[in-house]
C-alpha cells in the first residue's frame, strides 16, 4: 500500500520512493529481493544482515563439522567483502563475496544495491531528476 501511495497518489519516482520503503519493511527483506527494470537501467536490491546473511549470502546455520545448529558466529574477514564464520568446535570457513556493480549498506545491516545493467551515473541522474519530469497528469 505505501508503494502504491507513493507512486499513483505522490507521484514519486520508484527509484527514489523504493530505498525507502525497503528501510521501513526491513522485515521482508529476509525472505526476497527486489529488481527494479527499466530501458535505461535495472537494480537489484538485497538484504544484508552480518549474522543472517553477510554480504547478502544466505547462510546455513548449522555448523558442517560437529552438526550442531545456531552455534556459527560471522564477523568481518581480512580483506574487503569477506566474512569468517566459526563455530564453537573450533571449525571456521573465509567466505569471499564477488559481486559487481553492489553498494553495501554502512555497517553490513540493511539493503544492499546492485546495478544489473545502465550505469551508476544513469541512477543517480533518473533518482534525483524533478519531479515534474515524470509527473504528466492530465
Amino acid at each position: 500500500m505505501k508503494l502504491c501511495h507513493k507512486l499513483f497518489i505522490e507521484c514519486f519516482s520508484v527509484l527514489r520512493a523504493l530505498p525507502d520503503l525497503l528501510q521501513e519493511e526491513e522485515g521482508l527483506g529476509a525472505h526476497t529481493g527486489v529488481v527494479v527494470l527499466s530501458k535505461s537501467i535495472a537494480i537489484r536490491y538485497f538484504w544484508c544482515h552480518p549474522s543472517r546473511r553477510p554480504f547478502g549470502n544466505k547462510v546455513s546455520h548449522q555448523c558442517p563439522e560437529c552438526l550442531a545448529i545456531r552455534t556459527l558466529a560471522f564477523s568481518a574477514g581480512p580483506s574487503p567483502q569477506s566474512y569468517v564464520s566459526r563455530c564453537r568446535c573450533t571449525w571456521q570457513v573465509e567466505s569471499v563475496v564477488s559481486l559487481p556493480g553492489v553498494t553495501f549498506p554502512v555497517g553490513g545491516n540493511g539493503w544492499a544495491r546492485q546495478i544489473l545493467y545502465g550505469t551508476e551515473e544513469d541512477f543517480q541522474r533518473v533518482k534525483s531528476a524533478p519531479r515534474d519530469t515524470y509527473d504528466k497528469a492530465l
